[in-house]
């Protein structure tokens, strides 16, 4: 669990809220730690705005290695609990971890939740390590009374114009607010702590991919075959519905379940980094707005050049024949390892 401590001016709604709230929910899981299955590690970044993320970015390479290999998921916290924000309409999450993240919502809070896919921004400096990680901003004002005021669009204070200027002040937060939403920050954190097994369904990372692979085929048109890479993602998908299917009708033993949730970590470093970015596990893509999928994003310029007539189309098609196999290869990874543990279960089922 992640924010980070610097701020614009005085910085009361971002992100003060969200630091003292990282401080209670050290105080809380301290006090529980004896009945938490997992651990939890609790960090305050600089360099967030001075620096675009350098402070979670210095912590993703110093301890690559580790979150790589034991690290169930990253949580971002940054301005909850803000004046009259008692809205849920742009939380962001990814997709495996979206029946957590709207279910605790609900549970806590009664509202339906409205996704917002992750964006580069915000510190998720985690994207190419592959940690599944959810939320950033989290209750807004209402979109209606936000009209009202005339206020502009921001980034943070639930939608406050005060965000980065020197207004952001203690008249900002709001307790009511703020201990709400620290309550939806528990239920998820310890659903995750405290789950058998990881509370994540990939099969909605596989519903959410496939659309931009759809979108991508399309763009391809005669240009490029990718249905190679799209029959690789259905495959995956099979194969996690037939997972799902077991996991719903039986209780796997310890040994079972050890070998599901080491699936998840493995799905995670497969399909994080290809939804969300372009380099290596241990580079760090540039913080700026990226295409899903970032490295099936020049199929978009496939087109033009045919229209043109441009000498370049033949090496456009052939780097993104190259990045392609690199995707389906991901998928094919990814359907590979849950068809080894399908195959683990099944033989683990007693009979009958």
């Amino acid at each position: 669990a992640h924010g980070h401590y610097d701020s614009w001016d005085i910085g009361i709604g971002d992100n003060a809220v969200g630091d003292a709230t990282l401080l209670e929910l050290a105080r809380i899981f301290h006090a529980e730690a004896g009945r938490l299955q997992r651990s939890l590690r609790i960090a305050w970044w600089p360099a967030h705005s001075t620096g675009r993320y350098g402070g979670s970015t210095w912590y993703a390479d110093t301890h690559a290695l580790e979150l790589r290999r034991r690290c169930v998921g990253a949580i971002n916290i940054d301005s909850p609990g803000c004046w009259h924000a008692t809205e849920y309409d742009d939380v962001m999450w990814m997709a495996e971890a979206g029946p957590l993240c709207a279910r605790a919502i609900a549970d806590v809070t009664g509202k339906t939740a409205k996704r917002l896919r992750p964006l580069r921004a915000g510190d998720y400096s985690f994207n190419q390590i592959g940690l599944t990680s959810f939320y950033m901003l989290l209750s807004n004002i209402p979109a209606d009374e936000r009209a009202a005021l005339g206020f502009y669009a921001t980034g943070g204070c639930g939608g406050n114009i005060a965000w980065h200027t020197e207004d952001d002040v203690m008249a900002v937060a709001e307790r009511e607010n703020l201990e709400r939403d620290l309550g939806v920050y528990v239920a998820s954190i310890a659903r995750v702590l405290n789950s058998r097994i990881l509370p994540y369904d990939f099969r909605e990372t596989v519903s959410e991919l496939a659309g931009f692979v759809d979108g991508y085929v399309e763009a391809a048109g005669g240009l490029l075959d990718l249905g190679a890479l799209r029959a690789e993602l259905e495959a995956l998908g099979a194969a996690l519905n037939d997972l799902y299917a077991v996991l719903g009708r039986s209780r796997p033993d310890a040994a079972a379940v050890g070998a599901v949730n080491e699936l998840f970590l493995e799905l995670s470093r497969i399909l994080v980094p290809i939804g969300y970015a372009e380099g290596g596990p241990f580079d760090h893509d540039p913080a700026l707005p990226r295409t899903p999928i970032p490295r099936l994003a020049r199929v978009a310029e496939l087109p033009g050049l045919a229209e043109a007539g441009a000498d370049m189309l033949p090496f456009l098609v052939n780097e993104v024949r190259r990045e392609a196999n690199h995707v389906a290869n991901g998928f094919h990874e990814a359907a590979r390892a849950v068809r080894r543990v399908l195959a683990q279960l099944t033989a683990s089922a007693p009979a009958g």
